[in-house]
C-alpha cells in the first residue's frame, strides 16, 4: 500500500520546509506548494491524502484550493496567522484552523484520523 501524501500550501519558506520535515518524519510523502495555482495543479496530477493550508499565500486566499479539496472529499486543516474570523468569513469553520505557530504532526494526526475509509477499517 503506498504511504499517504501531504499536501503543505506554504508561502514562507523556513515554515514549509519545518513543517515538510515533521510531517515526513511521520512516513508520509510531503508534496509542497507556494501558491493557490502551484497547489491547484498538484491536486491535477497527486494523489493527496490530506492537505495543510496558510490561509494566504503568495497569490492570495486558499480558497480555492479548499473547494476541490472539499469537491474531492480530502480532509485539510488551516494553520495561519490570519484572524480566525477573517477565515470563517471565507466559509471555513474555525475547528477546522489553527493559529501559527502550530505543531503540524498534531495536524497531521487528526487530519488521517479524518479520512473516509477509515472507517472501513476493521477495529480490533
Amino acid at each position: 500500500m503506498p504511504a499517504d501524501t501531504v499536501l503543505i500550501v506554504e508561502d514562507d519558506v523556513f515554515i514549509s520546509m519545518d513543517a515538510a520535515d515533521s510531517v515526513s518524519r511521520v512516513g508520509v510523502n510531503v508534496v509542497t506548494a507556494e501558491t493557490v495555482s502551484d497547489a491547484l495543479d498538484i491536486l491535477e496530477t497527486e494523489e493527496i491524502s490530506v492537505a495543510i493550508l496558510d490561509f494566504q499565500v503568495r497569490d492570495g486566499a486558499v480558497t480555492p484550493v479548499v473547494d476541490r479539496l472539499r469537491q474531492r472529499g480530502i480532509p485539510f486543516r488551516i494553520v495561519s496567522g490570519s484572524p480566525l474570523a477573517e477565515i470563517a468569513d471565507k466559509g471555513i469553520p474555525a475547528g477546522l484552523c489553527a493559529q501559527k505557530p502550530a505543531d503540524y504532526v498534531k495536524i497531521l494526526i487528526s487530519l488521517i484520523s479524518e479520512r473516509p475509509w477509515t472507517a472501513l477499517r476493521p477495529s480490533h
